[in-house]
C-alpha cells in the first residue's frame, strides 16, 4: 500500500499562536515517512510567510525554517492570494520559497487524495 500524501493547512499567526510551530514540527517529522505536498497559509496563516518579519534574537525564525524546510524538501509553500491582501501580504512581501495561491490549489490538493491535517 502506498504512503498517503499530505498537505498541511495552517491558519494561526507566527508568534502569538502555537498552531504554526506545531505544523512546522509536524512537516519536519513527516517528509521522514512521507510526502508533504504542500502547506497553505489561510487566514492569519498568510501571516508565516511575511519577509519582513524580524524575531526577537531569543526566538525561533518560523518563517526562514519554512523556507529551508520547502527548499530541502520540494515542499510548496502556498499563501492564500486573498486572505494576503486583507492582512497586508502580497506577492512581493512573501519571503522567498513561497508562492500565492487560492482556496482551488487546496482543493486541487484535496481532489488528488491528499490527506489534510489543519493547525489553528
Amino acid at each position: 500500500m502506498d504512503q498517503p500524501d499530505f498537505v498541511l493547512l495552517v491558519n494561526g499567526i507566527p508568534y502569538g499562536n502555537e498552531a504554526p510551530s506545531l505544523a512546522y514540527l509536524f512537516a519536519a517529522e513527516a517528509v521522514q515517512r512521507y510526502r508533504v505536498k504542500a502547506v497553505f497559509f489561510y487566514e492569519d496563516g498568510v501571516l508565516n510567510a511575511q519577509k519582513y518579519t524580524s524575531p526577537a534574537s531569543d526566538e525561533t525564525d518560523l518563517v526562514l525554517l519554512w523556507s529551508e524546510l520547502a527548499l530541502e524538501h520540494k515542499i510548496r509553500l502556498i499563501v492564500c492570494s486573498s486572505a494576503g491582501e486583507r492582512r497586508g501580504v502580497r506577492k512581493e512581501t512573501v519571503k522567498t520559497g513561497f508562492e500565492t495561491g487560492s482556496l482551488s490549489d487546496l482543493a486541487l490538493f484535496l481532489s488528488e487524495g491528499c490527506r489534510m491535517v489543519q493547525f489553528r
